[in-house]
């Protein structure tokens, strides 16, 4: 039987008439994260044992839950962010090359027509 607050001190009866003893069930305590499910956080180091925790440490190492379709979703912007950069640099090098004066411009084309292996790789430029 469910009382009202105000009527929790008062005597109650049961159907048949009898007064009614008060029964206390425990609360069931539910624990943010079972001591055995605490960790050791991958990026700081510190026990997690509790969800506020883990949203704090994830927050401040920039991580973000795992999500299904997440690494798909990362390759597909990786894979735009290179096709970007590829863009880029053929700007880059097309511009460059119409800036060369013609021998040079010969000189390139004997080069990559001869079959000269050429070998390039992508960095960062420091000034």
């Amino acid at each position: 039987m469910n009382l009202k607050v105000k009527d929790y001190n008062e005597p109650q009866t049961c159907e048949c008439g009898s007064l009614a003893t008060r029964k206390t069930v425990p609360t069931m305590i539910s624990p943010d994260i079972a001591p055995w499910d605490a960790y050791l956080s991958p990026s700081t180091g510190k026990l997690i044992t509790s969800y506020k925790d883990r949203r704090k440490d994830m927050k401040e190492s920039g991580c973000v839950d795992y999500e299904p379709g997440f690494k798909e979703s990362v390759e597909r912007n990786q894979a735009e962010k290179e096709r970007k950069i590829e863009k880029k640099i053929d700007a880059t090098v097309d511009s460059l090359y119409e800036k060369l004066p013609s021998k040079k411009k010969e000189q390139l084309e004997r080069e990559l027509t001869s079959g000269t292996d050429l070998q390039y790789t992508r960095g960062t430029s420091n000034g």
